[in-house]
This record gives structure tokens, sequence and C-alpha cells, in this order.
């Protein structure tokens, strides 16, 4: 079984603790004994700032968010472009004995601005 969610339009977040990326939600079924794997996948995002910025990109499982993570940041800290860097978390999420909710969420590194103006993808695998 696959489930899968994708964001529409530009979304972008400021904060600085981990926030949910809109549109980006799944409820994973009840299944003691297997493991779901989950992808996230953000293919053009970018970040605007001059502390040489970034974001940072998580799963959070019924609002606990996972120790793994993926980030990206500037060589510079202030660069003159803000090039894309292609993002991609896989996280193994061990099936409960009820539903559970799976939410891709991210905040910018540094007081920086994360942007994705792109489909980004959330993908779980069971």
């Amino acid at each position: 079984m696959a489930l899968y969610a994708q964001t529409v339009g530009t979304l972008s977040t400021n904060s600085s603790t981990f926030t949910p990326m809109q549109g980006l939600t799944l409820t994973i079924p009840e299944g003691v004994g297997t493991t779901a794997i989950v992808i996230l996948n953000v293919p053009m995002p970018y970040a605007t700032g001059t502390d040489t910025p970034g974001g940072t990109f998580g799963i959070a499982l019924n609002g606990a968010v996972s120790t793994v993570t993926a980030s990206f940041t500037y060589n510079d800290p202030a660069p003159a472009s803000t090039g894309r860097i292609p993002t991609t978390l896989v996280v193994g999420i061990p099936l409960g004995n009820a539903a559970q909710t799976v939410q891709a969420v991210w905040y910018g590194v540094r007081g920086s601005t994360v942007i994705i103006d792109s489909p980004a993808t959330l993908t779980a695998i069971i």
C-alpha cells in the first residue's frame, strides 16, 4: 500500500522551530509488527537570509518530531543568489495498534526564510 500527499502553490516559513508544511499530512493505518517507509521529497527549496541561510525538514508522528532530519545550507553567509538545494528525507516508522498521523515539518535555520515554489511530496509505503 502507498499513501501520498503533494503541496500546491508557494509555501514559506521563517519559523525557528518545526512547523507543519501545509498539505503534507498522511494517516497511516494500524499494523503492529510492520514498518512504514515515509519519504519527504522537497525537490527545489531555497532560503534567504544573511547568516548562512538554510532549512531543516522533519517528520512528525502524532505531533512528535522524529530525531532523523534533513537540512541544507548555503556556503556563503549572505549568498548573492539563492540556488535550489534538493532535499529528501527517508524515515522508517513502526506502525502501532491504531492509525497514526504523519506530518512533514520544517523551519529556517539561523533566522532564514525557507521557500518552496514547486510541489513537494510526502509518501508512505507500507
